[in-house]
């Protein structure tokens, strides 16, 4: 997936929130040496006590990290688990902020409950701690929870479901209504903007605009055919985790969106890669069953 909406908290001199000297004497006074295993700190926060995000001067891009020490009273032995340790520093847990499922979004959120539940300053220009729990269901759903089935539709109630994958759920509504449910997280990432236009979305989420709601969005049967195709191309399991019948979904395709089929074809053809919308006979259309 992309990377979501959640904002990285450090200190940069360059913002005007310490001065050079400042931040040299800071970054001078951390309680850490990781140097040799992620390269020398050029910036750092703590954004709770015994939580650090720092930047190296590593190479690559940016590496970002979140370091933990032994004594932090926000961090749970479960969101520890997540960390990377080092040989002979085992009382610090390292997370790449840039990795999905590295525990980053863990650490986040147990930030976040520390200083609600001991009345603290929230930076209320960062993401809510819900948003936090959101993106964490997606990387670490061991921790978070899966995403919720929706059980209210722009079509009815949900009255049967099934997981396609965690957060992209298959239903069917009180008005015997078959829909495509796709998480916020997922479909504002994984599906480009002219399929998310087909997207139904709850009066709660259109009055209050679902990027601050962070809403479902869901299609009819006879639109989610290229939703699920594109959402098969970011998320692999799709294919062969025997809930869709791919032959089944690709003759879909093909039968209601020649136009579609013979663009994305020529695409495909033309970079040499991706996978090609193909018929397959006798199969038919019923690309999924409860």
């Amino acid at each position: 997936m992309a990377e979501n909406l959640l904002h990285r908290s450090r200190r940069a001199t360059a913002e005007g929130l310490m001065d050079a000297e400042e931040s040299k004497r800071g970054l001078g006074q951390l309680p850490f040496d990781l140097t040799a295993e992620l390269g020398s700190v050029i910036e750092a926060e703590e954004i709770s006590p015994g939580v650090y995000s720092i930047l190296t001067d590593q190479k690559e891009w940016g590496p970002e990290y979140y370091v933990v020490m032994k004594d932090a009273p926000a961090i749970s032995d479960q969101a520890r688990s997540y960390g990377q340790q080092f040989a002979e520093k085992d009382a610090i847990c390292v997370y790449r902020q840039d990795i999905p499922g590295s525990g980053r979004r863990v650490i986040e959120f147990e930030v976040l409950r520390y200083q609600i539940k001991h009345h603290l300053p929230v930076d209320e220009s960062k993401d809510s701690i819900y948003t936090a729990a959101l993106y964490g269901m997606e990387e670490n759903p061991d921790y978070f929870g899966e995403y919720p089935v929706p059980g209210i539709t722009p079509r009815g109630c949900t009255v049967r479901h099934r997981k396609i994958i965690n957060g992209v759920y298959w239903l069917e509504t009180d008005r015997c209504e078959e829909m495509l449910s796709v998480c916020y997280p997922i479909w504002q990432s994984d599906l480009t903007i002219p399929e998310q236009r087909y997207g139904e979305q709850l009066e709660y989420d259109q009055i209050r605009q679902i990027d601050s709601t962070l809403g479902n969005l869901f299609f009819s049967k006879d639109n989610s055919y290229i939703p699920l195709f594109e959402l098969s191309l970011a998320n692999p399991e799709i294919r062969t985790n025997g809930v869709i019948n791919t032959a089944a979904l690709f003759n879909a395709i093909c039968a209601s969106y020649p136009e579609y089929t013979s663009a994305h074809n020529k695409d495909m053809e033309k970079y040499e890669r991706g996978i090609l919308i193909k018929e397959t006979p006798d199969v038919g259309t019923e690309f999924i069953k409860f």
